[in-house]
């Protein structure tokens, strides 16, 4: 009794189908997984006219039909597994990871930006980017100094250059009131870029209204002020005075703890919120920092 087995033949032209399938659409430019979706169905067609054709073809002969069950494990398996790659492929999920793979990191130096500050400004709002480090000091002058770093994460310098003629700081007037932002480079993918703003300087004079919202890090460095400051939503904040401060600092925050520094905090608690001050000289100009997770405070002695 001869043993017929069924799968073998289906296996093949399954092969050859799906290597011209893939060729046409490389060719052609259509979508592989499309065609393949369209198409896969014909594999059940090939294996049951196998099937039928070796039940005619041995019908009254002394023979078993015996299912080749690995081949037709062996076909579906590449099937789905080219549909997958090819899947992968095309919604660039493939070079997201061939970048990822042979990426470097590269850190520049952004160029020094000067701002005039017209006379008739009195406030100067800053909106910090979310994932970057911002520097704040004041001096007495009446220009802004634009600096940082990033760092840019790609597949060579060469790429990573094309990428620094960018614009990083946004500057409007409305008003009396100077608007600073930057570009919206932190943690996002530009391309074939991963760009990381690293941190940003501010150099600001020191006789304006400030107002600093949003931001992972805040450095404020200051000596003198000549006008008040809200510093909203940062989620740490860290403050350096100089010996000539006349300022009064209040912070709210969850809870003591988060107050921090080299300072004696004249602190206020209720039930979900502690409020602390501190008094510099007279205290004729106000720091008033909400909504910041941390804040630390040192007094240069």
């Amino acid at each position: 009794m001869q043993k017929r087995r069924v799968g073998t033949i289906s296996m093949a032209i399954v092969l050859i189908a799906f290597g011209i399938l893939i060729f046409i659409a490389q060719i052609n430019k259509v979508s592989a997984v499309e065609l393949a979706i369209k198409f896969w169905p014909a594999v059940l067609f090939l294996l049951g006219g196998e099937i039928l054709w070796f039940s005619y073809k041995f019908k009254g002969e002394d023979a078993i039909i015996k299912y080749d069950v690995l081949s037709v494990f062996i076909v579906l398996i590449i099937v789905f597994i080219n549909i997958g790659i090819y899947g992968l492929i095309e919604t660039g999920v493939m070079n997201k990871i061939n970048t990822m793979v042979s990426a470097e990191t590269f850190n520049y130096k952004i160029p020094n930006n000067e701002i005039e500050v017209k006379d008739k400004i009195n406030k100067i709002v800053i909106n910090s980017s979310n994932y970057s480090n911002l520097t704040v000091r004041t001096e007495e002058s009446n220009k802004i100094t634009a600096t940082g770093s990033l760092n840019i994460t790609t597949t060579s310098e060469e790429e990573a250059k094309k990428f620094l003629n960018n614009d990083y700081f946004l500057i409007n007037e409305s008003g009396n009131t100077l608007y600073i932002s930057f570009a919206n480079t932190s943690g996002h993918n530009q391309g074939a870029y991963n760009v990381h703003a690293h941190d940003f300087m501010l150099i600001i004079p020191e006789d304006k209204k400030v107002e600093i919202n949003g931001g992972e890090d805040l450095q404020l460095i200051v000596d003198r002020i000549k006008g008040d400051w809200i510093i909203d939503n940062v989620n740490h904040s860290q403050i350096r005075l100089g010996k000539d401060i006349d300022a009064k600092i209040k912070a709210h925050v969850s809870n003591r703890e988060k107050l921090r520094g080299n300072v004696k905090w004249n602190i206020t608690e209720t039930e979900n919120v502690a409020k602390g001050e501190l008094i510099y000289g007279e205290g004729k100009n106000s720091i008033n920092i909400l909504n910041s997770n941390e804040i630390v405070v040192d007094e240069l002695e």
